[in-house]
């Protein structure tokens, strides 16, 4: 469905729904931002439950089938598009790459950009790793999307 434009001006209305995703220059809202920080513990929360782990660390990444019908990863997804962290022109890279071994430390320091990127990268990804992996399991096994979430949830600075 196409946007519908206002007669002569040439501007999409703000009267229908996007069908895209925001752009990287979007604002995030503080609720927006909130609410993933709930969907990333919802999804953590749904997954030891289901694993029947005491820990994150402990879930098991080569049951990603399993993990892809979770009710709260199907919401994960849809909520971090709703949210404002999937956007139409970012890049597909992984600002993780390299920084395996001082992960923590490098999500530490990253600022809002470098925190929806990680976000953006997880979910797109998810598509392409659809049948063999989920670098979203795999983030909550090394404990990165949580790290975001925590940021998210306590940095004054973002």
């Amino acid at each position: 469905m196409k946007p519908t434009v206002a007669a002569g001006r040439g501007r999409a209305s703000a009267s229908r729904i996007s069908r895209s995703p925001p752009g990287k220059r979007s604002v995030v809202t503080q609720h927006q931002a909130r609410h993933l920080v709930q969907l990333v513990r919802l999804l953590e929360r749904e997954a030891l439950n289901h694993f029947r782990v005491p820990v994150a660390s402990r879930l098991p990444k080569d049951r990603f089938a399993e993990f892809f019908k979770l009710e709260a990863y199907r919401i994960f997804i849809e909520g971090a598009y709703a949210c404002g962290f999937v956007c139409r022109d970012l890049k597909p890279d992984n600002p993780l790459e390299g920084e395996r071994e001082r992960a923590a430390e490098v999500v530490a320091g990253w600022s809002f950009p470098d925190l929806r990127q990680y976000v953006h990268y997880l979910v797109r990804h998810e598509r392409f790793a659809d049948g063999y992996s989920s670098p979203i399991l795999e983030s909550l096994v090394a404990g990165h999307l949580q790290q975001v979430a925590d940021r998210l949830e306590s940095d004054d600075s973002l």
